[in-house]
């Protein structure tokens, strides 16, 4: 009877212990703080819809999500290493080395804008020529428009330092230019965050979609990305994917 308890009591320690393991296993995002709705301020009430997308899909298998901020040069250099899991939101030239799920996490486009009372609309580079175009300083708006911000820098207006997105927003009120050019997705939310300026896109550029780009070091990679899969195509069919995005103002891009 005593080697009967000892047997009992040790197999449920064993599975207490497993069970532990199980609950303590976490994902460390790592991102930007200023990328919102992308990815926002760790612990804000919203940390980002890439953050709130992956957070659903590893809860289902009790797995955590924790969000760290790092600026994105840090925290592509972190995930390499290992020292975080993942950077939630990346593209795949940006880090060609990492582990990529099939299914994307996000689809950023550049898009310009005008006030509202303005008939311009973006064709082409060369349609560009006779405005005044905001642009943030040190942001890479693919090969061919860098090359024309570097070759005709006088059709440009760089803005830096904190809330540019609203900063453009506000400048184009104030006529410091005509034009602005910025990711779809920030302006939207930028809007939802402070409401009254009133602007109209006037054309995109093509679109690029983006991964949760997992850690080469971590030794759960190709699972997380699998789980990843499954967990998006779920999210999107159940409908809770376009309830995260209206929460910040978007929609789903596969429409």
């Amino acid at each position: 009877m005593r080697a009967l308890q000892r047997h009992v009591a040790m197999a449920a320690l064993l599975w207490s212990s497993l069970l532990g393991a199980a609950q303590a296993e976490e994902i460390t995002l790592v991102s930007p703080a200023y990328w919102c709705p992308f990815s926002c301020t760790a612990g804000a009430p919203q940390e980002g819809f890439t953050v709130d997308i992956i957070r659903w899909i590893f809860a289902r298998h009790g797995i955590s999500v924790r969000l760290v901020n790092e600026n994105y040069s840090r925290a592509l250099a972190g995930v390499r290493s290992g020292r975080y899991s993942a950077s939630p939101s990346t593209f795949k030239d940006e880090a060609p080395d990492f582990t990529y799920p099939e299914q994307a996490v996000s689809f950023n486009r550049f898009c310009f804008y005008t006030r509202a009372d303005d008939d311009w609309n973006y064709l082409d580079l060369a349609s560009l020529a006779p405005r005044q175009v905001g642009i943030i300083q040190n942001y890479a708006y693919g090969h061919e428009l860098d090359a024309l911000i570097r070759q005709q820098p006088a059709i440009f207006r760089p803005h830096s330092g904190n809330d540019l997105t609203l900063r453009l927003i506000k400048q184009l009120q104030l006529k410091r230019f005509d034009t602005f050019i910025e990711e779809e997705s920030l302006v939207n939310y930028t809007q939802l965050q402070n409401p009254g300026n009133s602007l109209r896109q006037a054309g995109c550029r093509d679109g690029t979609l983006a991964y949760m780009a997992i850690s080469p070091q971590h030794p759960q990679r190709e699972a997380y990305a699998r789980l990843f899969d499954q967990g998006m195509r779920e999210i999107r069919r159940s409908g809770v994917l376009q309830q995260i995005l209206s929460a910040y103002g978007l929609s789903d891009w596969q429409r």
